[in-house]
Formats: C-alpha cells, structure tokens, sequence
C-alpha cells in the first residue's frame, strides 16, 4: 500500500511484507529441459532476409529506449501480502488479433496492457505493477497456461509499448539485451548472444547467454534495434548460458485467449480489489493536489473495505491538506484502532496535533511512532519540533540530534535544532547548526533567520544584519524579518536605517509598526531587545 506524509513529501512506498518469488515451473519448462538435455540442435533462419541489418544501438540507447516499458509485477494473497513477484513488458493489447485497441472516454485514464509469466501470477489474488517508483493495481485479464504467459491490464499507467520481432527472423549469435527487476529491485540489462532456437512440439524457444535473474521471470529480450523478442522465463542454475525466453509473437497470441479467461484464484471483481483501484485513485488526486478528490476517492474505498488501515490513514493525510485538522486527527486515530503498529498513521497524528496547538499529544504521538520504529528519522524530529514549541530545548536537542544521526541531510532538524540551541544561549552551536541547513538548503529564510539571531547572541552585528537582509531577500513580506533587522541597525547606530524600516513595516504589520516605533524608534536608555 501506498503511504503518504506531509512533511517528506508523497511518494515514497514502502512495503512491509516480505517478498518471495514463486518457485513454481510450467510443465513448458520441463519440456525445455528435455529438449536441452538431449542436445537437440537449433535451427538457424536469417536475421534480415534480403536486407541489410540497420546500425546496431549501444546497450546504454538499448536501456534508455525498451526500460520505460518494463515493469516489475506482485501477486497478493487476499491479505495484500506478496506471495510472488516478477518482471512483466507493456504490450499493446489488442493488436496480435488485428483489431486496434480499445478507446477509452476522453475524460478516461488509459489502459496499459502487461504480459509476464504465468507463474508470477499463479495463485494470486490481487496484483499490483511497480513502475518509475508507482504502484498500481491490476487486473488479471487473460492466462495462456500451454505457454506460460498472463496478460495484465493497469489502469492509469502511462508507459509506452514495444515492438515485436517475429523469433523466426532470428539467428544464433545475434547479441540481445535481457532487461528485468531481479529480486524485484531496480531495472537491470545483461548483454548476451542468442545460443540457440530450440524447436519442440510445433513451438519455439529460445535459448540465450544474456543472464536471467532470480525475480526476472516476464521480463524482456530485446535485439540491437529494441523490439522485444522474447520474454525471459527461466535459467538452470547447473548450467552455462542456459537461460531461456519465450518467443515474443506469444504475446500477440495471448489476444486469441478469451477475454477474462482467468483462473479461479483470481477475484479482480471483488470489493476489495475495487477499494485498491478507488486508493490508487485517491493517491492520484492527492499528488496532483486536489485534495478533495483525494477524500472523497479514499472515503469510497473505505466504503468498499471498512478496515482499511492505509486508506484511513491516506484520507488523514487528504484531510490535513486541507486544512480539516479535527477530521484528520479522527481518520488517523481510526487507522491506529485497525492497525496500532502503522507507525505512518501515528507519525501524521502527531502531524495533526501539532496543527490543532496540542503539542503534548504530538509528543506523545511521534513518542509512539519511535517506539514502533526507532530508525525513522521523521517521528524523531516532529518529537523535536513539539518540544522546541512546549519550551522543553534540552529535549529538543536531543531529538533533533537523533533525527540527524539517522538522517544527516535532514534540513528541518537542524533549522530546529540551531532554534533549541539558541533558546539555551549557546549561540555558537546555533550558528553551527543554521549553517549547516542553509548549506542543505540555501533558499530557507527560516534558517537565515535563526543565523541572525544567533549572530546577535554574539554581538555579531554585521553578520546578524548580512543573514537577515538574505532572509528578507527571500521572504520580502516577513514583518517579523524586518523588526529584527531594525534591531540590528539600532545597534550599529544606523538611526536612518532604522526609520527606513519603519517604514516599511508600516504597511505589512501596522500593530507590530507600533511596537517598533516604541521600542526600536524611540531613544532608550539601556535599551533591551523588544518583545514583539
């Protein structure tokens, strides 16, 4: 499932089931096995009969041009834990019959078609496709169980199809590229030749040296110009260069299976595959920021399958966006009541709590998360942030510092933690820390802020000043920017400066104007620093 938070951003996906490929083999394997063990000797057709080959492309325009059309493919037990997974190739559907694909409405989202091995998705009662870092729920459309293949259709996936190469064009020693998500991690090629053509029973398989993958099973074969020649099905672990691919007009054959033709494990109908396609839907809505969509696609898959922890913790999230605290605060408890170790759902309650001024229950919140999950950065330095505004900075510090060890480019932690250290009067340690966030994040007028007002625990007047007019550089409308750099002038007796200020401020905040006149303007004795 697709989790989100606010604060690092949307996006991120994490899954916290284990992954394990299926270990099952079509009989086709077996057979192919037979064929090889009897060194039956492969027949040779021209790879270009009557025409020159075109220049072949590098294996880095190979990748570049055929990995947009690769994804990774998940098969899910009715638990939504992966059973099994695989790589599969974006096809276009409906063409092996010669009919043009179906078109979809204007207003509609496009249908990508996938194959991929029948064995990947064997038993599976859902299934999701992993591509450019997205999940999406898919459909389990047709199973040609003689070859070993299965045709997926997504919703909504935007990733182009390949072009096929007949295998009968196809000669041994030509070099192909096998392109798969091996163990179901990142895209990988492997550079071969094409060993053999190995004939059985009418059909064609073809044997490669280019290596195949624990976890590459669908993936593609591809030739020196990027049409898809087959899709990678097995290896023998005993062997040398014994990997093996389907030939790719299989796939275009998958078209004269009937449509929904799928096996019996499969339940692409039922509510609680429609809640992931109405989640996918909300997820959409959210990233592009229409975040009442987002709510209302989250509430229609909550409708669909009541104790779904994520879609109430995602429709917090859709609700915090919006500004609707109260409401978010109540989805996020739900999700906790399902699920109490989504430690997700207790990060962004602590999120809400801090919106709504309860900055004990963000503490006690994030203080939750932690436990549930010691190494997440984000829980350590929300925790931070609370005890920062409740006036505990010793706490502060040591949260912030914690959020750092485990994430030491996270900008907002040491915005905090120079703030903390500031509060303790250890000025030096607060400029540290502000410097080291500005250098992470040059553009934080937060950060330059805090620089200056650790500089002007130093008596560091010029410095104060050269970080607060960057400050107000970035943030020209910030009244609050503009008092402190008055400050800053009446202390170097810069009384001109002082009233330009004035004036300045005047139209942004008439009220804090009023406390500057009085208390920045005005000559003093043994002037302080005005409270604002």
């Amino acid at each position: 499932m697709i989790m989100l938070d606010r604060r690092e951003g949307r996006g991120s996906m994490e899954k916290i089931v284990a992954r394990r490929e299926a270990v099952r083999f079509s009989s086709l394997c077996l057979v192919l096995c037979a064929v090889v063990a009897a060194g039956q000797t492969p027949k040779n057709s021209p790879s270009y009969p009557g025409h020159p080959p075109p220049a072949a492309l590098s294996p880095q325009e190979i990748f570049k041009r055929v990995s947009p059309s690769v994804v990774v493919v998940e098969s899910l037990d009715s638990k939504g834990s992966v059973t099994a997974f695989g790589s599969g190739v974006v096809i276009c559907g409906g063409c092996g019959s010669g009919n043009p694909p179906k078109r979809l409405p204007a207003d509609s989202l496009e249908t990508r078609h996938i194959v991929t091995n029948r064995h990947v998705v064997e038993g599976g009662v859902t299934f999701d496709v992993e591509h450019n870092g997205r999940t999406w729920p898919a459909k389990l459309v047709r199973v040609d169980s003689d070859h070993d293949l299965a045709e997926l259709s997504v919703l909504g996936l935007t990733a182009p199809s390949v072009r096929v190469r007949d295998s009968s064009t196809l000669a041994v020693g030509e070099k192909v590229y096998a392109i798969g998500a091996p163990e179901g991690l990142e895209l990988t090629i492997s550079e071969g030749l094409i060993s053999g053509l190995r004939d059985f029973d009418k059909d064609r398989v073809i044997q490669t040296s280019a290596a195949i993958s624990h976890g590459s099973s669908g993936g593609g074969l591809f030739d020196a110009e990027g049409r898809l020649v087959g899709i990678t099905t097995f290896y023998l672990k005993e062997g040398q260069s014994l990997n093996f691919a389907l030939p790719a007009e299989w796939t275009l054959a998958l078209d004269r299976q009937p449509a929904n033709a799928a096996p019996t494990w499969g339940s692409q109908d039922s509510p609680a595959f429609q809640a992931l396609l109405w989640f996918e839907a909300g997820y959409k809505a959210d990233e592009a920021g229409k975040s009442g969509q987002a709510v209302s696609a989250y509430r229609e898959a909550i409708r669909l399958e009541p104790g779904n922890a994520p879609a109430w913790n995602n429709l917090g999230i859709a609700y915090e966006n919006l500004g609707q605290y109260d409401q978010a605060v109540s989805a996020e408890q739900q999700a906790i009541r399902l699920e109490p170790d989504l430690e997700e759902a207790w990060v962004n309650l602590g999120n809400c709590y801090g919106y709504l001024g309860q900055y004990d229950q963000e503490a006690n919140a994030e203080q939750e998360a932690i436990r549930l999950k010691p190494g997440d950065a984000k829980p350590w330095h929300n925790l931070g942030s609370a005890y920062y505004i409740l006036g505990q900075d010793a706490q502060a510090v040591s949260a912030e510092r914690q959020a750092i060890r485990l994430k030491p480019d996270f900008e907002e932690a040491w915005v905090t933690l120079g703030a903390a250290y500031d509060d303790l009067w250890e000025a030096a340690e607060a400029v540290s820390a502000e410097q080291e966030a500005i250098r992470l994040k040059p553009g934080d007028a937060k950060a330059w802020h805090n620089l200056g007002a650790a500089y002007d625990e130093l008596g560091q007047d010029k410095q104060e000043i050269s970080a607060l007019r960057e400050a107000i550089r970035l943030k020209p409308d910030d009244a609050d920017l503009w008092f402190d750099l008055g400050w800053a002038y009446k202390q170097q007796g810069q009384s001109s400066e002082v009233i330009r200020i004035y004036e300045r401020l005047k139209p942004l905040d008439p009220k804090l104007a009023e406390v500057f006149f009085q208390e920045v303007v005005l000559p003093q004795e043994d002037p302080e620093r005005p409270r604002k």
